[in-house]
This record gives C-alpha cells, structure tokens and sequence, in this order.
C-alpha cells in the first residue's frame, strides 16, 4: 500500500479551466519535489468533475492518475484498478454467536485443556511442534530426499555395462541388416535431417550446447535423439548413456516416443520410453526417454545434480513456455558442474541468436526443410473465389466470448474487443481495390471477433465435395469453439455422415487412445477432419493433412500483476504460427491453407508469441526455485532469457507467505516443504494436505483433481437451461465444489453398474474428464501415500467424509486468499473482492443461479477478467470458517480481529474475538504436528476438532455487514465511556424521547455532526431506513412506516455502539468505541 498519502489541500472552487491547471500544476510539482510522499490524494467534488483535464497534466508531468469513486489519486507508481483503502463502501462484518454455542464451545475446550498433557506425555516433541518464526521449523532435508542404495563395485559394474553395451549393439545391427530395418532405413535417409547427421553429431561431440534450427518436415524431432542413441550404442556405450527428450506436450511426448520405437523395430519400454503425468512405458533397458518438461522438473527435486544423465534435449523451445524458460535457467547453471552432459535446444522456428548469445555463444546448426508448395489464400481471396457474402447475422456464434458479453449487462454492447482494437488501423488503412465490390462489401462488416462457423461450415463442404482427396486440419480459438463447432458440424447432411466425413478433435487434454485416431488415415472414400487447438502446430505432425484452415486465434492467457489478476482471452497468433500452420499443409503433396483473416491483419502480427513466464502467475514457479535450492527468487529470474516483472514477482512470494508455504523470509516452510512434492497448484496441494488430515479425504481428493481437469460439467448450445439444472441438481447447498463431488460419486457408482457413459450423457457431463479426475485421485493418492501423509489403508483418511460442513472448511482453507464478500441487497447481492472490488459469477456457476446466498463469504478457485471480474466456481462459507481457517489473525487497539492486512475485519465482542484466536492457535498447532509425525492419530485432538466441527456446523451467520465504519481513536488520551442504558426503539430517553434523540445526543458529545437518514419504500409496503454519521452507514429493520424505521435504524446504530447483540438481554460497557469528529472523514 502506499505510504504517506499526501491529501490535498482543500481551496476554493476554480471558476476557470486555466485556474485549475495553475493550481495543480503546483500540486504536482510539489510532490515531485518531495521523496517522502508518493502520492496525491484529493477528495474534492470539484477535483472530480475536471478529472480528464488532471490527469492529462499529470500524464505530462511524468505521473500516473486515477478517480476510485468519490476520491482522486496522483501517484509516482501505476496505479490499480482498485484501492480497498480508498473504498468507503469496502465491508466490515460483524459477528454474531449465540450465547448457547458459546457454552458449548467453552465446555470442548475445557476438556481438551485437561486432555493435553496426556498427549505431551505421548508426544513429547509435540512442544516443538509450534515455531517462533512464523511456522518455519528446521526441516531435516533427507526426509524429502530418495535413500541412495549401494554402489556396486567400479570393476563389476564396468563389467556389466559392456556386457549389456554389446547385446545392444548387436540388436540394433541385427534391426538395421534386417528387410524391415534397411526399409525404414531408406524413409530416415530421404529426410533432411539424416543428411546432416554427421554435421550435428560432431558439432555435439565439440560442444556441450548446440542449437538446431529445423524447418517444418526435416524430420528432427524423430532423427536426432536417435543419431545420438545409435552413435552411442554404436561406440559400446549404450548401457551408460541416459537421453532424456522433453516436450511440451504430452501428447507429441506419446506420439513421438511411439514413432522412435516403430523405427528402430521395437515395443515401448525397451529401448525408447516415455513418461507424462498419469503414464508411462519405461523399461530396465531404456536409453531414450521421451517426457514433457514437467516430468524432468519433478526429477531435479530429487536428484539435482541429472546423475547419470548425458544428454539433454529440449524441443520446440520456441514456444518459450513457463517450465522450459525455467528448465533452461537450471541447466545454464548445471552446465559447469556437469561438464560431461550435453544439452541440445530444437525448434522448427527459433530466433537461434537469442539462445546462442544466453548461452554464451552456443553452436548453431541449421537443417533446411521439405515441404510440398502451399498454396495460401487470406479472406478476401476466399470470398473472392467462392463468392461468399458475409453480413452481420451470419458471422454471428453464440458460444463462449459471446456468451459471456450477453451476461455482462452493465459492458457495453458496442465496445471493441482486444481482438478488433489491434487491427483496427490495418482494417482502415488496407487497400481491396483489386477486389470485387462484392468482396469489399464483405470485408466491410467482417467481425473479428467472430469465429464464423458459418463460413467454416461452407469452406468444409466445398473442400468435401470439389477438392482432391486428402485430410483437412482446422485450427480452432479452444475447447469451447472445437465442441460447439463439432456439434453444428454432426447435424450437416454431408459433414454429419460418417460413411463419408471422419470428424475428430485433437487438443492437449485428449486421451492416449483419442490421440491415436488422429494419426490413422481413414478408409477410401472418406474425409478426415481434425478440430484442433494449436497443439496441432508443432507438437503433432498428421501426415495426410492436405487443407488446412486458420482462425488466426488462440486463447492465451495473460496476468496483470498490477491488479493481480489473471486473463484469458482469444488473441491473435504470431506470424512464427501462422507460418507453422500453413505448412501443415504441405507434408506429403501440394497443400492449400485458407487463413480466415485478411492479409492485412497477418501483416500487423507480432513475430513471436510472448514468453510465458511474462504473462502468468509465478506462485508454482516460485516454489520450484526454493525447493531446488536456486537462491533468492528475484535474483535466480533475473537470469532468466527475459526477466518476468518485479511486481509479478513479488505478488507470488506474498502469497506463498499468505498461505504459509513461505516464512517472512521467503525460506520454506514445513507445509512448503510437502506442497513442492505435489505435481499441481499449491492451493491444491494445501487443500489435499488437510483434506488428509482431517479425515475427510475422499470428496477433497475429487474436488482438487477436478480443479485440476477441463470443467466436467457441459453446456451444448441447443440445451443450455437444461444443463444448468442438471448441474444444479448436484448442489443444493451453494458450492460447485460439492456439486463436483456429488457428480463424481454418482458416475462411479454407474460405472460400477457399467452404465458411466449414459450417467454422463443424462446429467451433462464429459466422460472423458470424468476418467481424468478418477485417475487424478488415485495419482494424488499414491503421492500422499509415498510422502508419507497417508498411511496404507486410506480409509482411516476418511472417518468424517460424510461432514459437509467440514468439507467445505477445507475447500475454505485450500483456496484462500481467493475470497469476496456477499452483501444482499432487495431483490440480489453483489460480491467484492480486496483485489478488484466489485465481481460477478459466472453463468456457469450454480451460484450465478440464486439470488439470495444465506451466507457472507464466497471462496473460489479462479477468476478471470474478460470485460469485467468474473469468479468461474465458489463455495459460500460462514464467518466461522473464515476465522478457523483463513490465513493469520492479527488484533488491533481496539480488540477487532483482522485478515489480508486489515482489509477483511470482524466485529465481535472480545470474549469471543479470544475464543476464535486460541482455537486459531490449537488448530494451527494440530496442523504443524501432523505434518512433523503424519502417522499421529487425530483423536487426541478429539474436543478441539468437536469444537471447531459445532462452530462451522452451527454458525447461522446472524452478524451483518456495515461500510464505511471508522472507529478513530482519540489525539487525547481521554476516552469517553458509554454507560449501560436500556436503549428502546419506542420509550423517552437521556436525549429525547426515542432512539433517535439518543444517538443525536450521544453523537453531539462525540464532537460529531448530526445524523442523517434515508429511507425507502421496499415490499409489502414497508420502508427501511439507514442512518449516516461520521461516515458510518448502519440498517435497520422494515418497519410499516417511515418515522418508525428512523427510530429502528438509530435504535442499530446505538445497539452497535454500546457492543449491544440482539441475542441478549443485557447490555455491556464498550469503552474502546470512540467517534471524533475529523475534516478529513467528511471531504
């Protein structure tokens, strides 16, 4: 937060525009001049009103502005979209437990304090359990490390080495000299990388890093990991080398390891293997492995140094992903300690200086491709050949983006997206003279925001019924276009008929078996068209391909760290893949591309893809570099080929140490210690922990391995309404997380009955993601068993499964900080978070459905802005969950407890304010010490957990929201002491004769102004009132007319000031409750 906020001077309104520029212009340079302040704040109404003309001289001077509601702000630094400190509607809450729980929650303690000392007799390390650093304890590395076994004798086991060196030599000459073998041979030979195979094997024998730039088709993601493979084998030192060949994806990991073992005339797993999360063929004798990147980052966790490992290849390192511009800050530094290992960078298209120069010089070799000519047509030649005609209804596809434009009411309709602003200039400045009127015409109102499955649909059909036989690939934005396209595609006479078109998909989350259809040339006479994602740029090569189509999108995701918040959006792709998917076309003959933009907007293309270590959160990345031990985290990126931004940075470290998986050192924690062994996000891993500990396993097991996999839940769009309320069907307690759950457990009792695929097709759910949780569980499962959490009968993990109460604290404990706030309203309410005050849900939430939610807290796994904020899926929780298991609670002078640095604040009387802090603490301690002893039973902690089980279960959520509450302490040391009076709503008291001559009274002797009221009319011909004072703003009850709702609403207020609670019958002295009156509170 900004410090020393400056506030503006209050002055005379200007009477001239001139005025005002004079006046500010000296503002400004006054904090220039000024290093200790480092903003501007004014809350003048006239400052409001020449906002624009402010923030140009501003913007002049070098300085950054922004208007949050009734406040203006100049500052040094970029400002976010968002201050919650600037928000005088920002919530407070207050919290109400009824007296009767609280007994009962004193009586578990009590129990569970005479209990203690029995368990130190048990435990008697439990005492060291707690730490005074912020939860961050010595941690004996070698618990996370694999016990090394002996070493066989030097001699004995160069013996064996040479021994199984020879049978593969012989095995591979025996491949080779065999029919089979010399024909495969004679296709290797005919690509162009196997003619510069002597070139890069001697240039890899000189160098311990060598660069290969290879053209689409040249054949070097197959060749050269086995050039290299078979030199060895060659050499006699097959039986010592280890190759290990990272991808991306797991797919082209898959498809390439399978392709290797065909050429070299063997099965998976012997010599050629491949391993990505969820599977994997590696076998004893495997010198080859194929794997994604992230596969080899989980490896040098344990094995830091690559022993054994000689060489290195990383593939299609162009794409410049997040795990592979880390990989290589690694290997950059392993290098020197590694002399021996060689470390090969591949791209079909890679600005091979960059990667030379980061590797202080690195060999360049460069392999010329083949590839048939293509012939390339933009959309104005398409439209001019095939005489299409676009307008404005036909262009439009009501899915996705468009969707969510429909539900954002308050955007509006006629804004630009990002996608038509960055051509917006090119559209303008382009040239179609050469074009028919016709074609211009079209031109002039295409939309590109638009997929155009329309035009898509007419492009496929002419291709089907007038082109020469020959597959046809079509480059889609995601998911969402590729399964709304294929439904409209299946309802076409000629391209629904599956004796004559072959309809498939290929995106990164398919099935291995899925996969394979992709690669299969279709029998005579039919047409195979694939709907794909860019995965099918690169990653996959599908040889039949002869048409392809290109949307010229993709979604890419984006972070602004300014705002914190993530992105993801259709965007333009780079001319690098524009280029890589026109010569999918040409691989086997002449090919044809048809790019569904025109040649103008190709121009305005970036060359390449941004990085994406630029434009992502860093929270799992950051975990990476402190388990591998790399440094500081600032300095270790710094190294990076492009540094990602400071503030990026920073928001990751805060809130790994929110979620206290980092100390206030940044050093690991006990709990970051365990979240780096977990292949996923480490809210995930955090939620999976406790899910553990707490015995409540299996529903967290399935809510973290959905959140892992594309949404379950569809939405076709003939039969939307239906879908969402099949989905609400499996949530009636507001929470799509259960609502997972409960789908999930009743697809696999189907399963059980072999009727899984018509449970999905009832209910609206993908059977393929279906299998992808279930096999996620038992994946996350095994992990927690191997590291030791879960002993070997799960079941014991699973005591209080049947608690939803429980669950949902879990779901709580595993997603924070990711929480906004509920305030109803008449007939809806709005949510707000400390990061982008105000948000909305998404549609596809059961959440979105409601329009009341009985509780005061959402939590949520993701967000994401579009035109605004939206929270994709949430959970609603009490305030007693918040409190339990949020992040740290801290107190203020006042005795209110505190979240998030003050911006989540409760209101509450102090005996309970202290009851939620100490079982803070008990919980906080039950969780360090399972961590420390996994195998202790959770039993000894019996009454705290029957505590804090009757807390969450029980809490009603009888407190309420008030805003702009500013409780100002005092300048003097004087502190004015309410004394206890019965404060009626009807009856004559000390300042008159009802509630609201009392709190004018008592306001008047606070030195505060008088109140004001507000009323209005609401159902059944009520009114309600608020009351308005030194920036306070309280609601009372509906009454049935106007005067007697005043009284109410002042009768609130004075119950909130005196710490009265409406479950009491007394009342009690609050003597921290202050008001004093300030000029600043009422600018």
């Amino acid at each position: 937060m900004p410090s020393q906020p400056e506030e503006a001077s209050s002055r005379p309104s200007a009477s001239l525009a001139n005025d005002i520029a004079v006046e500010w212009k000296q503002k400004l340079i006054t904090l220039l001049d000024d290093e200790s302040k480092q903003e501007l704040i004014s809350r003048e109404k006239k400052d409001r009103r020449e906002f624009q003309q402010i923030a140009a001289l501003a913007s002049k001077m070098g300085l950054y502005s922004h208007v949050y509601a009734k406040v203006v702000v100049i500052s040094k630094v970029p400002l976010p979209n968002y201050r919650p400190d600037l928000d005088d509607r920002r919530p407070l809450r207050e919290v109400s437990i009824p007296i009767s729980m609280l007994r009962r929650v004193d009586a578990y303690l009590e129990e569970y304090q005479t209990q203690k000392s029995r368990m130190k007799e048990t435990f008697p390390d439990l005492s060291f359990a707690r730490s005074t650093n912020n939860d961050s304890i010595g941690v004996d590395e070698r618990l996370f490390e694999k016990p090394q076994l002996p070493a066989l004798n030097k001699a004995a086991l160069e013996k064996i080495l040479r021994q199984r060196s020879l049978q593969m030599r012989d095995q591979q000459q025996a491949w080779q000299e065999s029919a089979e073998g010399r024909r495969m041979l004679e296709f290797r030979r005919s690509l162009p990388a196997y003619k510069e195979k002597e070139a890069i094997l001697s240039t890899i024998l000189r160098n311990q890093v060598v660069i290969i730039s290879g053209q689409t088709g040249c054949g070097k993601t197959t060749q050269l990991p086995q050039f290299i493979l078979e030199c060895e084998i060659e050499s006699l030192q097959g039986a010592a080398c280890n190759i290990i060949c990272t991808q991306p994806r797991r797919i082209s990991a898959i498809s390439v390891s399978e392709r290797v073992a065909l050429e070299r005339g063997e099965k998976l797993g012997e010599s050629v293997g491949y391993k990505v999360r969820l599977e994997g063929i590696k076998g004893r004798d495997t010198r080859l492995l194929f794997c994604t990147t992230g596969i080899l980052l989980r490896r040098l966790i344990a094995d830091r140094k690559l022993k054994d490992v000689t060489h290195i290849i990383v593939d299609e390192i162009h794409e410049r992903g997040m795990n592979e511009d880390f990989l290589l800050i690694v290997l950059k530094d392993l290098l020197p300690r590694r002399p021996e290992m060689k470390l090969i960078l591949m791209s079909a298209t890679l600005d091979a200086e960059l990667f030379s120069s980061y590797f202080n010089g690195a060999a360049i070799i460069k392999i010329p491709g083949f590839t048939h000519p293509v012939r390339t047509c933009f959309l104005e030649d398409v439209l001019e050949l095939s005489g299409y005609r676009l307008t404005p209804d036909n262009q439009i596809d009501d899915y996705g983006q468009e969707r969510i434009w429909k539900m954002n009411k308050q955007a509006p309709r006629k804004r630009k997206s990002q996608i038509a602003s960055v051509v917006e200039d090119s559209l303008r400045e382009a040239d179609f003279k050469d074009y028919d009127p016709q074609t211009r015409e079209s031109l002039s109102c295409w939309n590109p925001d638009c997929m155009g499955f329309n035009f898509i649909e007419y492009i496929l059909c002419h291709i089907c019924e007038d082109e020469r036989p020959g597959a046809v690939l079509v480059f889609m934005i995601g998911w969402d276009d590729i399964s709304a396209l294929k439904e409209k595609l299946l309802l076409h006479p000629l391209l629904g008929d599956q004796s004559r078109v072959l309809l498939l998909i290929c995106h990164g989350s398919m099935a291995s078996s899925e996969q394979r259809l992709i690669f299969e040339e279709p029998e005579d006479g039919v047409r195979k068209i694939v709907l794909a994602t860019n995965i099918a740029e690169t990653s996959i090569t599908i040889n039949d391909v002869v048409f392809v189509l290109d949307c010229g999108k993709e979604k890419e995701s984006s972070y602004d760290a300014l705002n914190n918040t993530p992105c993801l959006l259709p965007t333009w792709i780079s001319k690098v893949s524009a280029q890589q998917r026109r010569g999918r076309a040409g691989r086997v003959q002449p090919g044809e591309c048809y790019h569904l933009y025109p040649r103008c907007v190709y121009d305005a293309f970036a060359e390449y893809q941004l990085p994406e270590i630029l434009r992502t959160p860093l929270q799992s990345l950051c975990l990476q570099i402190k388990s591998l031990k790399l440094g500081p985290i600032s300095e270790f990126l710094s190294k990076a080929l492009q540094s990602p931004e400071i503030l990026a940075v920073q928001n990751a470290i805060e809130y790994l140490k929110i979620i206290g998986a980092f100390d206030d050192n940044e050093n690991l924690t006990l709990l970051g210690h365990y979240l780096t062994m977990f292949p996923m996000e480490p809210k995930l891993g955090k939620m999976l922990i406790l899910g553990a500990i707490f015995n409540c396993l299996d529903p967290i097991l399935t809510v973290t391995a959905s959140l892992s996999v594309r949404d379950p839940f569809l939405a076709p769009l003939d039969q939307k309404d239906v879908a969402a309320a099949a989905k609400s069907q499996f949530s009636h307690d507001y929470s799509d997380h259960l609502a997972l759950v409960r789908a999930y457990d009743g697809w696999k009792d189907a399963e059980i009955d072999l009727a899984g695929q018509e449970y999905c097709w009832a209910n609206f759910l993908s059977s393929q993601s279906m299998k992808a949780i279930d096999a996620l569980r038992m994946e996350f499962l095994s992990l927690l068993k191997d590291i030791g959490i879960v002993d070997s009968n799960a079941t014991n993990c699973n005591a209080w499964s049947y608690d939803v109460h429980l669950i949902r604290a879990v779901i709580f404990y595993g997603l924070y900080p990711g929480i906004c706030s509920i305030v109803h309203k008449e007939k809806s309410f709005s949510l707000k978070t400390m990061e982008d005050g105000k948000v909305h849900l998404h549609l596809n939430s059961v959440n979105a459905r409601e329009s009341k939610i009985p509780y005061p807290w959402l939590v949520f796994n993701e967000k994401i802005k579009v035109n605004s904020v939206f929270l994709r899926d949430s959970t609603a929780v009490s305030d007693s969950v918040v409190l339990l298991f949020g992040g740290k609670i801290s107190k203020d002078g006042d005795g209110q407890l505190k979240m998030l640095g003050g911006y989540l604040e409760f209101l509450m009387k102090p005996a309970v304010a202290e009851m939620f802090q100490s079982i803070r603490r008990k919980l906080d301690d039950i969780i360090q010490s399972k961590l420390l002893f996994p195998m202790m039973g959770i039993h000894l902690f019996h009454e705290l957990l029957s505590a804090v089980r009757l807390l969450i279960s029980k809490d009603k959520c009888e407190g309420r929201f008030v805003f702009s509450c500013q409780v100002i302490k005092p300048s003097k040391p004087s502190v004015m002491t309410l004394q206890p009076a019965l404060v009626s709503r009807t009856d004559s008291g000390p300042g008159g004769d009802n509630s609201k001559g009392q709190l004018q009274t008592l306001l008047a002797r606070a030195g505060c102004a008088a109140p004001i009221y507000k009323t209005m009319q609401i159902q059944n011909n009520q009114f309600q009132a608020a009351v308005e004072f030194n920036g306070i703003q309280i609601m009372g009850q509906p009454c049935h007319n106007k005067r007697t709702a005043e009284k109410d609403a002042a009768a609130e207020a004075l119950q909130w000031l005196m710490g009265k609670r409406q479950a009491e019958n007394e009342y009690m002295d609050h003597n921290a409750v202050m008001l004093k009156k300030s000029k600043r509170d009422h600018n």
